[in-house]
């Protein structure tokens, strides 16, 4: 009984060495979002200018909240991903004031995520929206920039969108 015993401890001692040579950790050391921004898009990197302000039209434009949507279920359906908003897809930092002053609502960093929330909520459901985004607000050249970081979701996401006939429409992105 006792080299029984002792190969057991000895086998879970090895088991737990092994296991330790094939475990992947997290990254230690955030990385900022400037080093975000100077890295560029990527597979698991996205730019928005904006949420929801078109910088051409000078007006409210809700295929823009759409778009971000769609990115953060396209992240949320794959590995997960980083979404910058504020940042042009060439790393020009343009900040959030045309969204916040878009609106009364979204007037500083506490409306801009309440109503970015509220967006993921209402397609998503409040258990995607509080528990896989984690959402961050920096400094970047005298402009806050919105650093959304997305993890995987648990079941496919599928958004509702309308069409350009204004017919509804579900779609799966990845």
């Amino acid at each position: 009984s006792f080299l029984e015993a002792r190969r057991e401890i000895l086998a879970d001692q090895l088991n737990g060495f092994l296991e330790g040579l094939t475990r992947t950790e997290g990254t230690l050391a955030p990385v900022s979002v400037d080093d975000l921004i100077a890295e560029g898009e990527s597979d698991e990197l996205e730019f928005k200018s904006t949420l929801r302000w078109d910088l051409a039209t000078g007006e409210v434009n809700p295929r823009l909240e759409q778009a971000v949507v769609k990115t953060i279920a396209g992240f949320a359906n794959s590995q997960g991903g980083t979404l910058v908003v504020g940042v042009a897809d060439d790393g020009t930092v343009l900040g959030l004031q045309s969204d916040y002053a878009s609106s009364g609502k979204i007037a500083d960093r506490d409306g801009f995520e309440l109503h970015l929330r509220g967006l993921c909520h209402e397609q998503f459901g409040v258990g995607f929206a509080s528990t896989r985004l984690a959402v961050h607000f920096h400094l970047v050249d005298g402009r806050d920039v919105c650093q959304v970081d997305i993890q995987p979701s648990t079941a496919p996401l599928i958004v509702k969108i309308k069409d350009k006939n204004g017919q509804p429409v579900e779609k799966f992105y990845v």
